[in-house]
């Protein structure tokens, strides 16, 4: 009764920290952007003049498929020591590791071409082929090194493998709200020197039907929510880990496995605001998108239907 209590006390603060800052982010939105972003954008350049904004923009979403890959690979291992026909879904899981393998060097890839102002480069058949080679180049070497350990440990790791899937699955419903959406992004209003296309986080905006002949970029109008975010708050599924893990549940262990993934998620969303690509409530939203869906899956598979893979 009591930790129920607690988590309940705990989600009340975390929903009233969540409407506060919202709130604010819906006030100060293109003014904390003047302030950080603006002094990192040139006149003329779309992407940000900041190192560390740009390096964010290549590395921040690694989380997300880093661990979709290893949730693959725990299920092909899971799938590959079943009887009958259950056993070829490994081989489903095993492509699927070698695509979320290969899809983390190639968003890295994307965003540093994009950058570089070469991404025809990603057109190329070696550019595709290198890309495909390195995802199945992780995925051997996972399944290879950490095989038997998975297998040792799939009771603890075959639901945490589903709550990571369907976690990263939910990326999804940023797509989904990016483009009807439209926002206009800091940088994309300050490469064409018009602010007027601002709109708040609530509001669908039509800068796109006003700007799309002119040839813009659909990039410009995917402000909100921030995908980097709620990709890089997939960095949150480390604070599954205790629950999984006796040796993890000491209070120094468990305390890092909290902190430093969000440490990660913030930094991501500042940097993220600071080049322009996003606005305050782009990240809020993003990140916390993330961060419940994380949430959520952990009490479904660790809490709620644990006693079903013990059986």
């Amino acid at each position: 009764m009591a930790d129920k209590r607690k988590h309940i006390v705990a989600a009340a603060g975390l929903l009233v920290l969540f409407g506060g800052l919202l709130a604010l982010a819906t006030v100060f939105d293109l003014q904390v952007s003047f302030a950080l972003a603006a002094p990192n954008l040139a006149e003329g350049r779309y992407f940000s003049t900041s190192f560390l904004c740009n390096l964010v923009e290549v590395v921040a979403m690694a989380p997300i498929w880093g661990f979709a890959t290893f949730a693959a690979c725990i299920l092909t291992v899971f799938f590959h020591h079943r009887a009958g026909v259950a056993r070829y879904l490994s081989i489903l899981f095993f492509g699927l590791s070698v695509f979320t393998g290969s899809s983390l060097l190639r968003d890295m890839m994307k965003y540093l071409l994009q950058i570089l102002d070469r991404e025809t480069v990603m057109k190329q058949a070696w550019f595709k082929a290198l890309m495909a080679a390195f995802g199945l180049l992780v995925t051997v070497l996972v399944l290879a090194l950490a095989g038997k350990w998975i297998q040792a440990h799939m009771r603890q790791l075959l639901p945490f493998a589903l709550a990571v899937a369907c976690s990263c699955c939910c990326f999804l419903f940023v797509e989904l709200i990016k483009n009807p959406v439209g926002r206009m992004r800091f940088r994309a209003m300050h490469y064409i020197g018009d602010y007027s296309y601002f709109t708040p986080w609530y509001r669908v905006s039509d800068a796109r039907a006003q700007l799309g002949s002119l040839g813009f970029d659909r990039d410009y109008f995917k402000s909100f929510p921030s995908g980097h975010t709620f990709s890089g708050s997939m960095a949150c599924l480390v604070m599954l880990l205790p629950d999984l893990f006796g040796s993890l549940q000491t209070g120094k262990r468990k305390a890092l496995s909290y902190a430093i993934p969000i440490a990660y998620t913030v930094t991501v969303a500042f940097f993220r605001v600071a080049a322009g690509a996003h606005f305050f409530s782009d990240v809020l939203v993003g990140g916390s998108m993330g961060f419940l869906a994380i949430q959520f899956f952990r009490y479904l598979f660790l809490h709620r239907l644990w006693g079903k893979f013990e059986q």
